[in-house]
């Protein structure tokens, strides 16, 4: 099953390629929040409400496909409620890792590029 979200925003400190980090959420979020995220909006054809995201599922961002090592036990509940969840990209999984984290394989030193109206594609194998 894939779930399509637009990117909608980018917070002004929401890229920064040393931190291999991005913050999403959805049109609801904070503004205090804003300035750090990607905002995105999920496709209606593809409803969040049906979210699941598991180790191995993948996230394609700009043609470039990532496959989650490790999913944190709230993301597929943030999604669902709040279209949240935290990307680390070529990171080892830290000993204590975010609840709402998704980490990708540390050996691939990619970080996506984040755009104004791309998609992102969530898949579940």
């Amino acid at each position: 099953m894939k779930w399509t979200a637009t990117i909608e925003k980018i917070g002004s400190k929401a890229i920064i390629s040393k931190d291999a980090m991005v913050i999403l959420f959805g049109e609801n979020v904070g503004k205090d929040l804003e300035e750090v995220s990607v905002i995105q909006k999920f496709d209606s054809s593809t409803p969040i409400s049906g979210f699941v995201f598991k180790k191995g599922d993948t996230v394609t961002v700009d043609g470039e496909t990532f496959v989650a090592e490790y999913v944190g036990p709230l993301v597929e509940s943030n999604m669902k409620a709040l279209a949240h969840a935290t990307l680390f990209f070529n990171r080892k999984i830290s000993k204590n890792p975010l609840a709402n984290a998704v980490y990708f394989d540390p050996a691939d030193d990619r970080v996506p590029n984040f755009k104004v109206d791309d998609d992102i594609v969530y898949e579940h194998i």
